[in-house]
Formats: C-alpha cells, sequence, structure tokens
C-alpha cells in the first residue's frame, strides 16, 4: 500500500511538532525504530509478515517503514525528548492545530491517539518514554476505519517500551 500525501504530510507535520516540543543536549542510547519494533516482533503480534523493511535516518530520527505490509505499518523514533516534558502537552499542541487526538492511558509515559480518516484512512500514536518519542503509524484492515487500529497501534506500541526504558 502505497502512502498518499495527504495522510503522509499529516504524519510529518505532526511528528515535526512532537520534535519540536523539547529536547535534551545528551545524547540518547544508539537505538533505531526497527530495533525497538522488530520484524519478528510485528509478526507475531499482528499474525502479518510485514516483508522487508526500508529504513531511514535523519538528524537521529529512524524511521522503519514496511512498504510490502498489508496493512501498511512506519515506526518513527526521535530521540532526545525531554523526560520531564509535561504529560498532555503533545495532546494539546495536536488539539491546538484542530488534529482530532485524544489521550491514551497505561502507554508509556504519555501517548496521543491520531485518527486520519480519508481515502485512505491512518491511525497512529505519539507515546513519550523517557527521551524517546515513538509515532507508529497502522493503516487499518480492509473496510476499517483509522479508529479500528487503535487497539494493535496499543499492542505494538506496549511492546516497545521495555526496550525504551533500558
Amino acid at each position: 500500500m502505497r502512502w498518499k500525501p495527504v495522510a503522509l504530510r499529516t504524519i510529518l507535520a505532526t511528528a515535526c511538532a512532537c520534535t519540536a516540543w523539547s529536547t535534551l543536549a545528551a545524547q540518547a542510547p544508539a537505538i533505531n525504530a526497527c530495533s525497538v519494533l522488530t520484524r519478528e516482533e510485528i509478526k507475531s503480534l499482528t499474525g502479518h509478515d510485514p516483508g522487508e523493511v526500508d529504513m531511514g535516518d535523519a538528524l537521529g530520527t529512524t524511521t522503519c517503514r514496511w512498504p510490502e505490509s498489508n496493512p501498511s505499518l512506519r515506526v518513527v523514533l526521535h530521540p532526545k525528548v525531554d523526560p520531564n516534558e509535561p504529560k498532555g502537552l503533545a495532546l494539546k499542541q495536536l488539539k491546538d492545530r484542530g488534529l482530532p487526538a485524544r489521550a491514551v492511558s497505561d502507554l508509556g509515559d504519555d501517548a496521543v491517539f491520531l485518527p486520519t480518516e480519508g481515502e485512505r484512512p491512518l491511525g497512529t500514536v505519539f507515546m513519550r518514554v523517557g527521551v524517546w518519542r515513538l509515532v507508529i503509524s497502522l493503516a487499518p484492515e480492509p473496510k476499517g476505519t483509522a479508529e479500528s487500529t487503535l487497539p494493535m497501534l496499543t499492542k505494538l506500541a506496549k511492546a516497545t517500551v521495555p526496550k525504551l526504558r533500558s
């Protein structure tokens, strides 16, 4: 499944806003998006083999995209987030942008779900764990909605927390 420009622009704009919230000067440990959520973990949790990963890296932020996965999946890991960032700041900033975000409880130190409907619905979870911000985007199953992705996004996000805390 190909990412549509509108959905991708929304994700990128939101991810950029998330990384601008606050950063630390200290260097975060060397882990990447593909190591916090591996192909085998995705296969085990979703029941689908996502296929080969397409990895990107820019300014310490890593992106793992599984272009052959059905439904499509993308994981982005931002380092150097302030661990003292006020809880709810991400939600406030997304809401201030007019986006239909809502808080997700019991997920990392702070988490937000953003459903994006339209021609290609997409669910995205933004989660802060310590000095990391993890963004996981998932297209729904056929005939699904962005809202229907939340249970799987939550399951995928929870699998990353121990790795991000270490």
